[in-house]
């Protein structure tokens, strides 16, 4: 047999196999998506084609967490193409339109993409050309009994990968309710800092203004004013964070001759404490008993939020005030 010859057989062989594995009913279609996403998932599905030619599957509890499918078009001839009433699947593109929750992104969900793959081989083997509902859903019935310890497996991780995530949005959420006023926690810092060590810190505050970027017409620019906040040893400065006080609105207003600090007009006078903490690390390593202070702080902060979810500010405002 010649090259030629060999190639021609070859692609004959390659058309064919994509001839037999890849052409399913809108009713087929929508039924193995169901099924699977029901299974593994562990709960129930909405999967429908709409007017558009959009395949939707979503979960009908709609607070669930657990993935969604959405093909916004299937006449896009990438992964699926839509005839008359008839679907082509390319298996190996399922996954892009697979949208998953941020808890999902650490699991390998590739169950749709194994399904399909594993029907082709079925259908190459077997040379069928199409198959009746009843053929493909036995089909189906009996890979997913075949998979019953993967889907154990999955539905495991899945959960195990949900209570984590909702651990770390509780604690996201604990930490983003920490927030302090600037200039009360540095001074804070400071005066525990010179009762600990050998030491005479000064807080300091300048007041800067810092060219913003170009307004809406690119014609001017404007100025913002900073505040910056930090922590002297004598002439050397050893912390020091910018706050954005006030946002020129106008061309006219960005161009005084003069600036005075208008704490009513701050724009971030407060700091999130853990950020705080993280940035006043080099600090910390300075003055390691520093790592009691946050220590304390944070310990007293989650006392307060023991019945509820929300600190009141004037709480935090004290809490901080009576830290050391």
């Amino acid at each position: 047999m010649s090259l030629y010859e060999e190639l021609f057989r070859v692609c004959d062989e390659y058309n064919r196999f994509q001839k037999l594995g890849q052409d399913y009913s809108l009713r087929q279609i929508v039924v193995i998506f169901k099924t699977l996403l029901e299974s593994y998932e562990d709960e129930e599905y909405d999967v429908s084609i709409n007017e558009i030619n959009s395949l939707i599957a979503l979960p009908k509890d709609e607070k669930s967490k657990s993935l969604k499918l959405e093909i916004n078009d299937l006449y896009n001839g990438d992964t699926f193409y839509k005839g008359i009433n008839r679907v082509l699947i390319f298996p190996y593109k399922i996954d892009k339109y697979i949208k998953a929750s941020s808890f999902q992104n650490d699991m390998n969900v590739n169950y749709l993409k194994d399904f399909f793959i594993s029907l082709v081989v079925y259908r190459y083997s077997n040379n069928l050309k199409s198959m009746e509902d009843n053929q493909l859903f036995d089909f189906l019935d009996c890979y997913l009994d075949l998979k019953k310890d993967d889907i154990i497996i999955y539905q495991e991780q899945k959960k195990k990968c949900l209570d984590e995530y909702i651990l770390r949005e509780k604690e996201r959420k604990i930490e983003a309710g920490f927030m302090v006023d600037k200039y009360n926690i540095i001074n804070n810092v400071k005066d525990f800092i010179n009762e600990n060590y050998d030491t005479n810190l000064d807080i300091f505050c300048e007041v800067n203004e810092s060219p913003d970027g170009p307004s809406c017409d690119s014609s001017h620019y404007y100025l913002d004013y900073y505040r910056t906040i930090g922590l002297k040893d004598n002439d050397d400065i050893v912390f020091k964070i910018k706050e954005l006080s006030y946002e020129a609105e106008d061309d006219i207003d960005a161009y005084r001759p003069c600036f005075s600090y208008d704490e009513s007009k701050c724009l971030d006078k407060v700091i999130n404490v853990y950020r705080l903490r993280n940035k006043m690390q080099d600090l910390v390593g300075k003055y390691p008993k520093l790592n009691d202070y946050f220590d304390d702080l944070n310990q007293k902060y989650r006392m307060l939020l023991k019945d509820n979810d929300i600190v009141d500010n004037k709480k935090i405002k004290k809490l901080v005030g009576n830290t050391i």
